[in-house]
């Protein structure tokens, strides 16, 4: 049930511009101060708030994040978990221990907690903590990626027309509401999809493994000359080119039925099942940032071998062999390493040997091989 606020509590709220009557959704700011109020995010709370510049953060995590808080020691007593476990599983989704006082906990989190516990039981606590590593990694980037959508798409606008404090707090409200819920339903679909894709490529892969060891083709694309790229382009600029670099590089990946494992600022890292498929998709990555475009040059790299898909993302020889590659790439060029050639069969590609070359970490000289195409 929303609580009142009184009359010299709402003069105080306008007194400090966070509350507007006349404004045209005055009804609906009292309606959400109330409901703040309800919530234990009162005007005393709010003025303080707004006193250091943390109103909307303030408000913007009891919208999100309703319900009772308790702290570390109160879960630990109600659940029976030591303390020091509920912070190592903090921690593994990305947040900082939580202080003594601070009741940080909602009943979502603990549900949370208990499904990893449930994790722990089947596959082991190392394992159930790689899975809440990369679950709150993934989540991390996803909630980056809406803040920033939010902040520059509705608070900016909403700043620049001079709106209200109380305003700007509707507007989240109104965007929460609609697209949070909905949010939540694409990232379970989605989840329950790439479950499903990742399963049936593995139905080709090796017997499954302690280490689920996968023989696959690693391949790295960066952008080249990325240091003189922020040196000199506004961050407008900036911001479109990255923004054309991690489009086509999605669309292209995705396409030719490759994995993109990870981002790395100006580079990407994939993975294929097949080498002819990963070396026409180096090829396409090239040419999909072409000189005509004044769009930066993209180089690749490609290696392949015996890998351990772990933790959501792969290790071994191989990758390393791979991000070396790449880095001895001219600009819109496709290198691979020995090994590539022999399993990339079917017409349309040709490689030409570039000489062996050192690559730092490896003892012996690599040879190396363009990747172009080819008519025969």
């Amino acid at each position: 049930m929303e609580a009142a606020l009184t009359a010299d509590q709402l003069a105080r709220l306008r007194a400090a511009h966070i509350y507007d009557p006349d404004a045209a959704d005055a009804a609906e700011q009292l309606r959400l101060l109330e409901r703040l109020e309800a919530q234990g995010l009162g005007p005393d709370a709010l003025l303080s708030a707004d006193r250091l510049g943390t109103l909307v953060l303030a408000a913007f995590e009891h919208l999100i994040r309703g319900g009772r808080r308790r702290t570390t020691a109160e879960v630990a007593a109600a659940t029976g978990r030591p303390a020091d476990e509920l912070r190592r599983i903090w921690r593994a989704w990305g947040f900082p221990d939580p202080g003594p006082d601070d009741a940080c906990w909602t009943d979502d989190d603990v549900a949370a907690c208990e499904f990893i516990r449930e994790a722990g039981a089947l596959a082991g606590d190392d394992w159930a903590l790689a899975i809440a590593r990369a679950a709150g990694t993934a989540m991390s980037r996803v909630a980056e990626s809406e803040v920033a959508f939010v902040r520059s798409r509705v608070e900016a606008p909403l700043v620049a027309r001079g709106a209200g404090r109380a305003t700007l707090l509707v507007q989240y409200e109104r965007v929460i509401g609609s697209f949070l819920p909905a949010a939540a339903h694409v990232l379970d679909t989605l989840h329950r999809h790439h479950l499903v894709d990742f399963r049936r490529r593995y139905v080709t892969a090796l017997a499954p493994s302690a280490s689920n060891v996968l023989d696959v083709v690693v391949g790295f694309a960066d952008v080249t000359g990325s240091t003189a790229l922020v040196e000199h382009l506004q961050l407008g600029e900036l911001d479109r080119a990255l923004a054309v670099f991690e489009e086509r590089t999605t669309d292209l990946i995705a396409r030719a039925g490759a994995t993109l494992v990870k981002r790395l600022g100006d580079g990407v890292m994939f993975v294929a099942d097949d080498a002819g498929v990963a070396c026409r998709l180096a090829l396409e990555l090239v040419d999909a940032f072409p000189e005509a475009e004044a769009l930066p040059p993209v180089r690749v790299g490609l290696a392949s071998g015996v890998t351990a898909a772990l933790r959501g993302d792969y290790f071994g020889p191989a990758v390393h062999r791979a991000a070396r590659v790449v880095g001895a790439a001219a600009p819109r060029t496709v290198l691979v390493a020995s090994e590539v050639p022999p399993r990339a069969g079917g017409a349309g590609l040709g490689f030409r040997s570039v000489g062996a070359q050192r690559l730092a970490g490896f003892d012996r000289p690599v040879e190396l091989f363009r990747c172009e195409r080819s008519d025969g």
